[in-house]
């Protein structure tokens, strides 16, 4: 198939809530406008029932931590989310994240470091997946620079993290030179700089970064030491503004002297500073900073636009719409179990037959006649076990099983015979089921990847689980002919029980790969009774011994906020020094959930709460600023930081010039505790 001639047609999925003003749906109407502009057509879809509907070229994923693959269609993960991110979330996100990632065709891909990471988790799955490099841009502009003696630094927030930045952003504010926007509930406390809300319809954003004519961006840690850049720096450029960037390696790489930049080292006060003092040399310099802008927009436009990001793909497509071709002739064996739709199992043989693959049906001996279709068959003569397999399989190179309920996807054998290894599992696709999952953005899909363990699942999910195993079951013959003769489990059952015994049979007897692109669906359960043999036991993981989360996600200084003890469990409490004051530095629901956990020995010890602005009472006790409490008290304390800035709040304690005795980092602890109540509430049934 060659795209060459029209241009491709492109699903833009968002499997976001696509109503959601977030970065997935600004990005998606961003990638819609530039694609028109190639002559290409785009829709934007969330679901995989439209993805069905409209049967595209490519499925481009904006958030492929959130969704696995779910069509036969090429699909092309937008893979720009640092890593370090994924490990902050909750257990079942990053076991479901990590895995969907995995599922992808192939990938757009935010820099090098991103894509070395990339590729050290294809080897561990025996993949080589095709990429290209691409970022969070916007399209093409004209936009000429605006800057003039009105403007402000343009800002804009979502609503997913909290309060971004508080000190920051307050001295800007009260400062005059901070334009932001966002909504009511996330910024109007800073109403010297609040601007309104802004539609998140592909245009309004730079549209307002062009009016105001400068702007900030400024990225997470993670964005910085994983080399991945944010949106901001694309928008800002787009609109010809000035912009105030931190020294990330992306940004002075590819913009060089066009952009003025701010190191963020030293905490909030500090940075905030040093924007202050380029804003002044913006206002007492303007035609410099304009000239700037337009050479920033120049540099885009020319390589960083969505445009030129997007002009190799319809080559990429073309790789991945060719036959794959076979190393050797492979002759494959598919068993197929039970009475149910045969005829309708032999159609879907005969699609996976062709060029150097060719396809026999194994069919139990004691079977309805077929019409033939085609496809060569086998009656399996004899009882029920790996001997009567085995004789079926003479002259064949490989065993595959195709049970009813199934549906392979397009290349299902193909790609299977081409794998490494000499026994797969293909990942299959389930219902997903009803009861909520525990990952925190919930893409409303109706399929899935099956559950990560078996633990604590129900029968119906437990047996969902086996009949996907079996029916992605690819291994040849010399595999079965090591695990001995006799039958499968010891007692004369049906060949739909043989099909599922063989998968933890081969598991328990050598490696067994698991190919991660998905290829096969689980349309139903078969109607009989059945019992799946137990998988072979996997060694537990150890004990992690750091936290996942060590500070909020805007936390300008991770490694500084790790530099000191944390309490990440209840049992931590109880190794808390054991004389002198304790202070709570956080006023907020950290601090509430603190207080909670301390034991009663400590909680008599508990003087009060602190905030770097605040005064007054909270649950009785004093609130304070840290200047408010005596240096003698202050030299005996034990300060526990109950906040998510924590590398900030370290350095305002250590500008005191009296240091405490003790500082703990409380803010893992506060993370679990929020997952757990969250997890909590999910389960809980509404009434």
């Amino acid at each position: 198939m060659s795209l060459s001639r029209r241009g491709p047609r492109l699903a833009l999925l968002n499997p976001i809530d696509p109503t959601h003003p977030i970065a997935e749906r600004e990005l998606a109407l961003r990638m819609a406008r530039a694609i028109a502009g190639l002559g290409w057509e785009a829709e934007i879809l969330s679901r995989s029932d439209q993805v069905e509907a409209m049967n595209p070229d490519g499925v481009l994923c904006l958030h492929p931590q959130v969704t696995a693959k779910l069509t036969a269609h090429p699909w092309l993960a937008c893979y720009w989310n640092p890593p370090s991110l994924l490990k902050g979330a909750s257990e079942t996100a990053r076991h479901y994240g990590e895995a969907f990632e995995l599922t992808y065709d192939a990938y757009l891909v935010s820099g090098p470091q991103l894509e070395a990471h990339l590729a050290g988790l294809m080897a561990g799955v025996g993949r080589d997946p095709p990429t290209l490099p691409f970022h969070v841009s916007s399209p093409r502009s004209s936009l000429a620079p605006t800057l003039g003696p009105e403007s402000r630094l343009f800002y804009v927030g979502s609503n997913w993290d909290g309060r971004r930045y508080p000190t920051l952003l307050r001295r800007l504010s009260e400062a005059g030179v901070l334009a932001l926007h966002g909504t009511a509930e996330r910024w109007s406390h800073l109403a010297e700089a609040w601007q309104g809300p802004l539609p998140f319809d592909g245009r309004s954003v730079i549209d307002a970064a062009h009016h105001w004519g400068m702007g900030l961006c400024l990225h997470l840690p993670q964005h910085r030491a994983e080399g991945v850049p944010n949106m901001r720096v694309f928008e800002l450029a787009a609109a010809g503004a000035v912009i105030i960037a931190d020294r990330h390696p992306f940004i002075t790489h590819w913009f060089g002297d066009s952009v003025l930049y701010v190191d963020v080292e030293g905490g909030e006060e500090e940075t905030a500073d040093r924007i202050l003092d380029q804003v002044a040399w913006i206002r007492a310099h303007p035609a410099e900073a304009r000239a700037m802008a337009a050479d920033a927009q120049a540099i885009f436009n020319r390589a960083l636009c969505l445009e030129a990001l997007l002009e190799p793909l319809p080559g990429l497509l073309d790789r991945l719409h060719r036959p794959r071709t076979q190393t050797r002739p492979t002759r494959i064996g598919v068993l197929l179990p039970g009475q149910g739709d045969l005829s309708g199992r032999l159609d879907q043989l005969a699609a996976q037959a062709g060029g150097d693959l060719s396809v026999t049906a194994l069919l139990p001996a004691d079977g309805t006649d077929i019409q033939e279709t085609g496809i060569t068959q086998r009656r399996l003569s004899g009882p029920v076990g790996l001997e009567t397999l085995r004789a079926g399989l003479t002259g064949l190179e490989a065993l595959a099983v195709l049970p009813e309920g199934v549906v392979w996807h397009p290349g299902h054998l193909a790609g299977l015979a081409a794998a490494t290894g000499d026994a797969s599992i293909a990942a299959g696709l389930w219902p997903a089921p009803e009861e909520p999952t525990g990952f925190p953005i919930d893409p409303a899909e109706r399929l899935a990847l099956p559950p990560p363990d078996e633990e604590g699942m129900g029968a119906e999910r437990r047996a969902a689980r086996a009949w996907l195993r079996a029916s992605g079951l690819y291994c040849r013959t010399e595999r079965l002919d090591a695990l001995g003769g006799g039958e499968a489990n010891g007692t004369d059952q049906d060949w739909t029980q043989l099909a599922l015994d063989l998968p933890p049979l081969l598991a328990g007897s050598g490696p067994l790969a698991l190919p991660a692109v998905p290829s096969l669906t689980l349309v139903r359960l078969p109607d009989i009774p059945f019992t799946p043999r137990p998988w072979p036991a996997t060694r537990p993981a150890g004990p992690t011994e750091q936290p996942p989360r060590l500070a909020g996600i805007s936390d300008l200084d991770p490694v500084l906020a790790g530099s000191v003890p944390w309490i990440w469990h209840a049992e931590d409490f109880t190794r808390l020094p054991q004389t002198g004051p304790i202070w709570l530095y956080g006023a907020g629901e950290g601090g509430g959930l603190v207080c909670d956990g301390l034991p009663a020995a400590a909680r008599e010890r508990l003087r009060g709460f602190l905030d770097s602005r605040r005064q007054g009472e909270m649950r009785g006790l004093p609130l304070c600023r840290p200047g408010d409490v005596a240096t003698a008290e202050m030299e005996n304390a034990t300060i526990i930081i109950a906040a998510q800035y924590v590398s900030d709040i370290l350095l305002t304690l250590r500008r005191r010039g009296v240091a405490p005795a003790h500082i703990l980092n409380a803010y893992p602890y506060i993370a679990a505790s929020q997952e757990a109540a969250a997890a909590q509430q999910a389960a809980t049934p509404s009434i």
